[in-house]
């Protein structure tokens, strides 16, 4: 199957892409007022490495909007464009003063930051309400995510008052991650690839399609890369003062 013709309600497009932009800008705003109070000297390369990665997330962003990711064939290209912003994203971080930046924001306040996922929970919801996302992909059907911004808030506050230590953090995201890579799995196999899997209706095609495709562009990067640098920050157990 090669391309499908989808309508998303003006509605369902207008809160996928203001709470992007929201989140966006909140993290953006988070990340450089610590940086100045923290990295004054290291600011200028955080600067330089946020704005590659944006760059980069744009240029992709750009092709799902030109309909790039709208063909459903082999290889297929949504996944193949998520993983490598993940991938390019996550190397970029690691190998500059970004990752300074991150430890001193500490392994205990990326779980607190992983509320925001009740956005793209939410995003996922109003799509199957009004019939263009399959149920498989919320909460009713085979997407348990929603756990994680709900237990969020609760490992952040039993850590913070020393109720539970380093490693409970690091379970915690490693199960994340772990079901996030499920739901992951779910939605490519319920999308109308030529190796779909979930027969189901109708097919999760939807995240082909802009600005449904800031799902698999943005939303699910920055949930694996939050995970990820939990699961470092908590192996190293590295520590961090209170703000």
């Amino acid at each position: 199957m090669n391309t499908i013709t989808i309508h998303i309600p003006c509605f369902n497009q207008l809160i996928t892409i203001v709470s992007s932009l929201f989140l966006y800008l909140f993290i953006t705003w988070i990340g450089f007022r610590n940086g100045k109070n923290q990295f004054p000297n290291e600011m200028n390369e955080i600067k330089k490495i946020w704005i590659k990665i944006t760059f980069y997330f744009v240029f992709c962003l750009f092709l799902s909007y030109i309909g790039f990711l709208e063909t459903f064939k082999f290889p297929p290209r949504m996944p193949l464009l998520s993983f490598s912003i993940t991938l390019i994203s996550l190397y970029m971080i690691l190998r500059s003063p970004l990752y300074e930046l991150i430890k001193y924001f500490g392994k205990e306040n990326l779980v607190l930051f992983q509320v925001w996922r009740f956005i793209p929970e939410s995003i996922i919801f109003i799509n199957v309400f009004t019939g263009i996302q399959p149920s498989i992909m919320t909460f009713t059907g085979n997407n348990f995510d929603i756990l994680v911004p709900i237990s969020a808030p609760m490992i952040y506050l039993l850590f913070r008052y020393k109720f539970i230590n380093a490693n409970w953090i690091l379970v915690w995201n490693v199960v994340a991650l772990l079901g996030l890579i499920h739901t992951l799995s779910v939605g490519v196999l319920s999308a109308p690839y030529p190796f779909q899997l979930y027969d189901v209706y109708p097919s999760n095609a939807i995240v082909g399609y802009f600005p449904m495709t800031l799902i698999p562009l943005f939303f699910v990067p920055l949930a694996i890369i939050s995970h990820v640098l939990g699961i470092l920050l908590s192996i190293k157990n590295e520590t961090t003062e209170s703000k």
